[in-house]
């Protein structure tokens, strides 16, 4: 059973637009799971009105109890699925996203083909219709930066591009349950931003492979759940850099990591004090959690 996992907060309509895209163009999906990540603001409401409004016995809504971030979240619904559900491949997907056509068809392939593999969509922009990224993004780990493979690329340009990424955006996340098994859940500890990257990561330090589906289209809005640019996009997007090196690269990495994107931070929002602050607090905290 092929299952899609859509996870909610404080945002039903979006995340039923992305599930109702979902069930009309995507058929090899089997099973979606809507996930509201304890939003407390009737989101589970909405999304279960909605369901049996459809008599959807394809959809299941479930209620998180606790708010433990995109990772938790969807671990959770994940869970729940392979408890109730005969599941052989996850699709995760951004509420915030929707699909135009078959977009889970292309990524079932390349899962199919290599059942060691973890496959992502071309993401575009709803708003412009641009490329927002290839799959994933390049990874710069000493500076805590990242970024989005692919961007702004022209349709004819995309059709002769073929670098992979260093991860795989969690807007679009195909794998086989297998993967599950051998390196386990994502890790919770990050609350946002980064959790895929380490669960990716440690998917290619055991030789699983990640590849783009290059004919798998996902249309994205944007941040729903962060709000963008903000105090506290600063500080957990460092938070979660810094964190990541700790676990992977030591300490003395990590903290150096800390000092140089303070620096890149202070330079990026020196007209903001309060958000070049909530960025540096981010990044020494996590270079000196425990991991």
């Amino acid at each position: 059973m092929n299952v899609a996992m859509v996870l909610n907060y404080k945002a039903p309509k979006e995340s039923i637009s992305c599930a109702e895209s979902v069930l009309e163009y995507c058929k090899s999906i089997d099973h979606i799971v809507l996930i509201d990540n304890d939003s407390q603001d009737g989101s589970y409401d909405v999304m279960k009105a909605w369901k049996e409004s459809r008599s959807l016995d394809n959809v299941s809504v479930l209620a998180s109890p606790h708010n433990n971030g995109y990772a938790g979240g969807n671990n959770f619904g994940m869970k729940w699925a392979r408890e109730n559900l005969d599941v052989t491949h996850f699709w995760i997907l951004n509420n915030d996203a929707y699909v135009k056509n078959d977009a889970f068809k292309p990524l079932l392939a390349k899962i199919t083909e290599n059942k060691r593999t973890i496959a992502g969509s071309v993401i575009f922009s709803s708003q412009t219709g641009k490329v927002e990224c290839y799959g994933g993004g390049i990874l710069y780990p000493l500076l805590g930066k990242s970024k989005l493979l692919g961007k702004d690329l022209s349709a004819e340009e995309l059709q002769n591009f073929s670098q992979e990424p260093d991860y795989i955006m969690g807007c679009s996340l195909a794998f086989n349950v297998s993967v599950i098994d051998e390196i386990g859940y994502m890790d919770e500890s990050y609350f946002m931003y980064s959790e895929e990257v380490d669960w990716e990561h440690q998917a290619k330090q055991r030789g699983i492979a990640l590849h783009v589906a290059r004919d798998s289209h996902l249309y994205h809005y944007g941040s729903m759940s962060s709000g963008g640019r903000s105090a506290f996009y600063h500080y957990f997007r460092n938070r979660a850099a810094t964190r990541f090196n700790k676990k992977f690269y030591g300490a003395p990495y990590a903290l150096t990591s800390a000092i140089l994107l303070s620096g890149i931070t202070l330079l990026q929002e020196y007209k903001s004090p309060k958000l070049a602050w909530s960025g540096i607090k981010g990044a020494f905290k996590g270079a000196t959690m425990h991991v």
